[in-house]
């Protein structure tokens, strides 16, 4: 364990210096919550850097308990943006996977359906809460029907969602 907790600090701590020597002057977090709003998501090296320091912060936390102070510690640095899903919905308003299934479950179980009529109910259920992760999954299906496997599978599955978004 603490074997792992030097190696974590060593490669943090190189990343963050390469980040320094390449990156511009970046905003503090303070000025970028006056940039993003719940609408508008935080830049992708602003949350780079909070979770760098917030990681610097709770270094001999593990497992649920640094999950926890990670949480705390960016929502502390973006107040008034939404980071996490909550409540069974993501950042952007759609219902988590989680939730989405467990729902169309629900409706499943309520209608008393089995077999092949449960599995076209509970796919149809989902794909009508989440079109986009149906999407994605049609994507994958596709690309790995082509023999494409990892770097390569995720690169086809991005596009395709993105072209299907488009």
């Amino acid at each position: 364990m603490r074997s792992f907790v030097i190696v974590a600090a060593f490669v943090l701590g190189f990343g963050g210096a390469a980040q320094a020597q390449n990156a511009t002057p970046a905003k503090t977090p303070a000025q970028t919550v006056g940039a993003a709003s719940a609408d508008e998501p935080i830049p992708r090296a602003e949350r780079a850097k909070a979770r760098q320091d917030c990681v610097s912060e709770n270094i001999a936390l593990a497992g649920d308990d640094l999950r926890a102070a990670m949480r705390i510690c960016m929502q502390g640095k973006f107040p008034g943006v939404q980071l996490y899903a909550r409540d069974g919905l993501t950042r952007d308003g759609k219902p988590t996977a989680a939730a989405a299934r467990a729902a169309c479950k629900e409706e499943a179980d309520g209608r008393k359906l089995q077999g092949s009529e449960r599995i076209a109910a509970l796919t149809a259920c989902f794909n009508g809460k989440r079109p986009d992760l149906a999407q994605r999954s049609e994507c994958r299906k596709e690309a790995r029907a082509k023999g494409l496997d990892g770097a390569d599978l995720r690169k086809a599955v991005d596009t395709c969602a993105r072209e299907a978004r488009s």
